[in-house]
């Protein structure tokens, strides 16, 4: 029989066909290291070149503060000079209308003298007709009774003039204290304007914060402006009973407080402004060994969302923090729903 010829299968083509693939494959893969390389180096040049702006910003800010403290200096010795201006034109006030009270006194002895002259002369008329009925030959005695008489009438003549005198120095006084009550006025209401153009330096820059701040909220029900505040319900940064502020949370101060700086870099440096941080609670009772008392809680919780603006860039001298608990509330605490509302924490641009 013949033995069949076994077929010989060679492999070797498909083996560098596959070595060439797994090489071609090596390369690209290198190809795609070195590129993603080179994309991280300069996303890190780009991270430090921003992080030196900020520190520049930072010592910016602090040049401005400096600025701003000292202006808000000479603004409070300005209105201590206008006050202490107040109070000495409030004591010559005083001792004008002293004066007065003393003028009119003597102007009422005056009158009085002058009463009773004329109750004497009508005295001795009287018994210078009596004496007329019962002696009217007594000539020389009448005489002597109209000189009495012209004495006495040169005594009210002269009196009358004293008086006149003492009415004009009092219409005088009169005018004299008129004017200080109006310069007491201008005074005043100089400082007024001056405080109420204080109070309003502000409020383009609050109502350009806020509108910016509209603009993150978007249509969250858990953040809304009521007033001049910015209201942030306490479920959005914190869990029942606790002041810790979740990631969520700290996204939102930090959203916050960029706006708040690039709106606050505008402000002018003679204008003195500050943020007030305010903690709320509703009025169910708390007493852990941490919190005592919805006081306290409500003070931690501000503290903890003035902590975070602070580490995000806000000078601590420009951050007020106040606590109240249930003491404020935004509506009554008669059910879930309201109670909820009432768990806040309000943000205000003010002055201080």
């Amino acid at each position: 029989m013949r033995r069949k010829k076994i077929g010989v299968i060679n492999i070797w083509p498909g083996f560098v066909d596959a070595i060439s693939t797994l090489l071609l494959v090596f390369v690209f893969l290198l190809a795609i290291l070195m590129v993603s390389e080179n994309f991280l180096t300069q996303s890190l040049t780009g991270k430090n070149t921003a992080l030196d702006n900020l520190r520049l910003k930072i010592e910016t800010l602090e040049l401005n503060i400096k600025d701003s403290s000292k202006k808000n200096k000479s603004l409070s010795n300005l209105l201590d000079a206008l006050n202490f201006q107040l109070e000495k034109l409030k004591l010559d006030k005083l001792n004008i209308e002293k004066n007065l009270r003393e003028e009119s006194r003597n102007n009422k002895n005056l009158l009085l003298n002058i009463t009773d002259l004329e109750n004497k002369i009508k005295i001795l008329i009287d018994q210078l007709g009596i004496e007329k009925l019962i002696i009217s030959d007594q000539k020389n005695l009448n005489k002597e009774q109209n000189i009495i008489i012209e004495d006495l009438n040169k005594n009210i003549l002269t009196l009358n003039q004293e008086l006149l005198k003492v009415q004009t120095a009092l219409k005088k006084s009169n005018k004299d204290i008129e004017n200080k009550n109006i310069e007491i006025s201008d005074l005043g209401s100089q400082l007024n304007k001056a405080l109420e153009e204080k109070v309003g330096e502000l409020e383009e820059y609050r109502s350009e914060f806020f509108g910016e701040l509209k603009k993150i909220i978007g249509k969250e029900k858990e953040i809304n402006i009521v007033g001049d505040r910015f209201v942030l319900q306490s479920e959005v940064f914190f869990q029942s009973g606790s002041a810790r502020i979740g990631p969520e949370g700290k996204k939102k101060v930090k959203e916050i407080t960029d706006i708040l700086i690039f709106i606050t870099n505008k402000i002018p440096s003679n204008i003195n402004w500050l943020i007030q941080v305010e903690g709320h609670t509703d009025n169910i009772p708390i007493s852990t060994e941490e919190f005592p008392s919805n006081w306290e809680l409500s003070t931690a919780r501000a503290i903890s969302v003035a902590k975070i603006m602070m580490k995000n860039g806000i000078s601590s001298d420009k951050i007020n923090v106040a606590g109240y608990g249930e003491h404020k509330p935004l509506t009554k605490n008669n059910n879930s729903i309201n109670r909820e509302k009432n768990r806040r924490i309000e943000l205000k641009l003010t002055q201080p």
